[in-house]
């Protein structure tokens, strides 16, 4: 049966659907004499990075001007580009207990959906993670119906249960630069010790990714997570709520900026992102101070709002994808304008609902750089 509902999904979506992992009884051979082209991942096992449980909590905005050491550094927007995005449609025999504050699973499906599509658009593989179940299909579906390549769109089974679905950037696969060797290289983030095991062999296999260490977002509460890791193209490093524990020897920051928490879930992209010409995007006026100490003199200010934060966007490329609602248009259009103004296109994703922890298109997703 799971053979013929498996044959189905493929007839429907067209022939180019990949698959990671075994479906059912379809084993690895089973399924590479079905389809030679197929990339079929093996597991990989993550090593472990010690960080400390109860790093330094700030109540307000701290600028460490002294570089830190290590060699390495995560996906930059405004230097790097993007071969492929990860996306998890939700599936309701795993995520019945997940949170999503003021969205419901059509608002968060809608987001994907589109965000998808228009990535296919741009030749960026979309990935999609998951049960090949009914959401799945309908997904497939809706990414079909809004004009998508679908040659640019990828299903990659998900054999674990313990996958962080929909939040996707915040679990699974964290993206470093080895500034030894130029290398792109992985760091597994976990949850509660369990690695995503066929993700991390996909990352190897098919993109050269090794993976280079484990770290459990649980240990530090949840402030691991990637919308608390990012840097600009300067080389500094930001998080918020906690100093973040990566930035004192693994990452190279030429600075550190921790931020305070001014929402739920309190990660740093909820309140800046990084744009070229050393150029930031915030929607918080107090951070102003503390990111003209850090040696910013363009600050573009978006608005602010109790339901979505208008700073947490996706940049793929040259593009910035821009979650709103209805409600919000008149200030999503102001912001639409302030991107432009710095040479990037802008699609704004109409989701129909927010996050009330500040969520968006950017905590959907989770790039691959070339």
């Amino acid at each position: 049966m799971k053979q013929i509902y498996f044959a189905a999904l493929l007839l429907m979506s067209g022939p180019v659907l990949g698959v990671g992992a075994e479906f059912g009884s379809l084993n690895a051979d089973a399924l590479r004499a079905l389809f030679p082209n197929l990339n079929i991942a093996a597991p990989g096992k993550a090593l472990r990075i010690e960080v400390p449980y109860a790093p330094e909590y700030v109540e307000r905005p701290v600028v460490l001007q002294t570089p830190n050491r290590g060699s390495y550094r995560p996906y930059i927007p405004a230097l790097d580009r993007v071969q492929a995005v990860f996306l998890a449609p939700i599936d309701p025999t795993r995520d019945a207990n997940k949170s999503y504050g003021f969205m419901t699973e059509n608002n968060i499906m809608a987001a994907i959906n589109q965000t998808a599509a228009e990535l296919s658009r741009m030749k960026v593989k979309a990935i999609l993670v998951g049960n090949p179940g009914p959401e799945m299909r309908a997904s497939l579906a809706s990414i079909r119906r809004l004009g998508a390549d679908m040659r640019y769109v990828e299903v990659f089974e998900k054999a674990d249960y313990h996958l962080n679905h929909s939040w996707f950037r915040d679990y699974g696969l964290l993206p470093v630069k080895d500034l030894r060797t130029g290398k792109w290289d992985n760091i597994s983030m976990t949850i509660e010790g369990k690695p995503l095991d066929d993700l991390l062999g996909l990352a190897r296999q098919r993109y050269g990714m090794a993976t280079l260490g484990s770290l459990d977002v649980t240990e530090t509460g949840g402030q691991l997570r990637g919308g608390n890791i990012l840097m600009d193209a300067a080389g500094r490093c930001f998080s918020a709520g906690f100093r973040h524990p990566l930035y004192e020897n693994t990452f190279k920051c030429s600075k550190t900026v921790t931020l305070p928490c001014r929402s739920i879930v309190c990660h740093a992209d909820e309140y800046v992102t990084f744009l070229k010409n050393d150029t930031v995007v915030t929607n918080k006026s107090e951070f102003v101070p503390a990111l003209r100490a850090a040696g910013y003199t363009r600050i573009r200010m978006v608005p602010d709002d109790i339901h979505l934060s208008l700073a947490n966007v996706l940049i793929v490329n040259d593009t910035v994808f821009l979650m709103y609602i209805d409600e919000l248009r008149a200030q999503m259009e102001q912001a639409k304008a302030v991107f432009e103004a710095e040479g990037y296109r802008v699609v704004p994703v109409n989701s129909g609902g927010a996050g009330r922890d500040y969520g968006a298109i950017h905590c959907l997703t989770k790039e691959i750089p070339e």
